[in-house]
């Protein structure tokens, strides 16, 4: 090996003393081909965007530059450089492609908090060795070989070389971390800003921007979109948001039913969708028969959940809260924003206090989004994850079907004396629906039937018990299918209807006759669900009643379908109750303390 690097470095291109900076200077413009063009898979489609867009493929070039040339000032060698910039962008690339495959969306700098989660990611899809980014890693492989042999080494004297690395580096982060500098950056390169709201807007500005900007558009959003502290946030706003709402509510609020204190359950069904909403489904009476049987005996009405295609953490964040996540500014995954090492303000936490069982059960590896950390501060007396369960598991496909789910809790209703307050987060129907047996969409409508007859199954089990018990049913997102399948885009789906997208059918259902006409008819944001039944379960909470009065201001909340609606009591109780000091709990008791 020694003896060939020697050899090349006598021959004529190496032997010249330009050989090193000429590979050096166009490194970044063939490493951002190479990146582009590994997520895109096509040279044409590349070239096009190159000569219509050229102050985005600049600006990528030139942020690669300073990737470069940063790494480069502080190690000397430039080969050095090469591989570690190299690395990063190729495997930005492969990321990029490899997500939009599965889940539809594109790779963001807020998708950086899932790094510790890829093994698990990777098992939603069946992804095939693509024989192109393999070529362009080991092009860039040896390109970086061949800086290697050219041998070139930056001179001077160490400190001014970091002292030009730091300034570099420190221009840069603040030209595009901070919105004032980043907005005249935009203007000069043709970059698009605009802010998104949903995977089809995201799509559109991904077409104008290419991997390396959009990415780089995606941090600067992130920045911006900090949750700040509310103006006027004090104990004394929110005690005073609290009692002039309880006080103007107290006749026209639902009395307690004192006699009866009924199990609740709730099932937030992976990627669960009616899509008769959208389209005349082929067998739809078949598919969703079971499920209509159910809602026969039940209400249901229409909520908007907070996302689509992926991000199931977020319609469960406001099924646990009862908060909405625009409040949030549409973080994508919501409790990385709670203080960690205390206890917070959940419906679990609020029904413990009314004396109820509380459990939580997720069929599926407990470490995934950081569940079992994280949701153990939510006041769940009992996490059931899917090597915990005490009962018979069978599998649908890759999962742990729903009907082990519903057994598992009727299994910890019978076990408790008192009620219970049961999370059911599934997993039967997320994807992959792609099989060497069926078609994407028919594999997922078979999921689906399975799951309303198991629903069904359960319900009619639940008939026969004693136990009073309320049934919550609601999808966490309609499902992402493939690119190649243009599904969504053959019902008519595009960015203009795409909020039909967030609208989910709930389902309230129960076994004793109780009277659910306080429920409402319109269409609501997912996170008043949980309010509704601690209400119609017979429970009394200043916050519930509170959040329930501003449902009937502010009936959706949701960037899904009004990004541009501001309610200041919402964006308040939320940074209370998420951030702040948890003013609003019941009779001033602080629920966030150190453990």
């Amino acid at each position: 090996m020694r003896n060939m690097i020697q050899r090349l470095r006598e021959t004529r291109f190496f032997r010249w003393k330009g050989a090193g900076p000429l590979l050096a200077g166009v490194f970044p413009i063939v490493l951002c081909i190479f990146a582009e063009l590994g997520q895109m898979q096509d040279l044409s489609d590349l070239l096009a965007f190159t000569w219509t867009n050229f102050g985005v493929f600049l600006f990528s070039c030139l942020l690669i530059a300073v990737v470069f040339w940063t790494v480069a000032l502080i190690v000397r060698r430039v080969w050095i450089s090469g591989a570690v910039t190299g690395a990063l962008f190729m495997i930005i690339s492969a990321v990029e492609y490899h997500k939009y495959v599965v889940t539809g969306s594109h790779f963001q700098f807020s998708d950086l908090y899932m790094a510790t989660g890829f093994a698990d990611v990777s098992k939603f899809a069946r992804l095939k060795f693509n024989p192109l980014l393999f070529v362009l890693i080991l092009l860039t492989a040896l390109y970086v070989f061949a800086m290697f042999v050219a041998g070139w080494r930056l001179k001077g004297r160490f400190w001014k070389q970091c002292s030009m690395a730091a300034v570099m580096a420190g221009v840069t982060a603040i030209a595009i971390l901070v919105p004032a500098f980043f907005a005249p950056v935009c203007q000069v390169f043709g970059i698009d800003d605009t802010v998104t709201y949903n995977s089809y807007s995201e799509d559109a500005r991904f077409e104008n921007n290419n991997l390396i900007t959009n990415f780089t558009v995606s941090m600067n959003q992130s920045m911006k979109s900090t949750v700040s502290e509310p103006e006027e946030y004090s104990e004394k706003t929110i005690e005073q948001i609290l009692t002039s709402s309880n006080q103007e509510d107290q006749e026209a609020m639902a009395q307690p039913e004192e006699a009866v204190k009924p199990n609740v359950v709730f099932i937030m069904s992976e990627s669960y969708a009616d899509f008769r909403r959208l389209y005349d489904v082929e067998n739809g009476d078949k598919i969703y028969g079971a499920f209509d049987e159910v809602c026969a005996e039940g209400v249901t009405g229409t909520s908007v959940v907070p996302t689509f295609g992926n991000g199931t953490v977020r319609t469960e964040f406001e099924l646990m809260f009862g908060l909405p996540v625009k409040s949030l500014n549409n973080v994508e995954i919501p409790h990385k924003l709670l203080k960690s090492g205390v206890e917070q303000d959940t419906f679990a936490n609020m029904y413990k206090e009314a004396g109820y069982s509380t459990t939580y059960i997720h069929p599926f590896r407990s470490n995934f989004y950081d569940r079992e950390d994280v949701y153990s501060e939510y006041g769940f007396d009992r996490m059931i994850f899917d090597d915990d369960f005490t009962v018979e598991t069978h599998q649908f496909r890759d999962y742990i079907d729903d009907d082990t789910a519903f057994r598992q809790a009727e299994e910890v209703m019978a076990s408790t004396d008192g009620p219970d307050y049961i999370h059911i987060t599934t997993m039967q129907n997320h994807q992959p629906f792609i099989d060497d047996k069926g078609e994407e969409v028919d594999n997922y409508f078979d999921g689906v039937q399975e799951s309303n007859e198991a629903l069904r199954d359960f319900t009619n089990r639940l008939k026969e018990s004693a136990e009073p018990t309320i049934i919550v049913f609601t999808g966490d997102h309609f499902p992402f299918f493939s690119p190649e399948s243009s599904f969504y885009n053959d019902i008519g789906i595009n960015v203009d209807n795409c909020s039909k997208l967030y609208e989910k059918t709930w389902l309230v259902w129960n076994n004793y006759g109780l009277d659910t006409s306080s429920l409402p008819e319109e269409t609501i944001s997912t996170f008043y669900l949980p309010h509704l039944v601690y209400r119609l379960a017979g429970q009394e909470n200043p916050f519930v009643e509170t959040m329930l009065e501003e449902m009937e201001l502010e009936p959706v909340y949701s960037v899904a379908v009004n990004p541009t609606t501001e309610s200041e009591l919402l964006d308040m109780l939320t940074y209370d109750r998420v951030i702040g000091e948890n003013y609003s709990e019941v009779d001033g008791r602080m629920m966030n303390f150190n453990d």
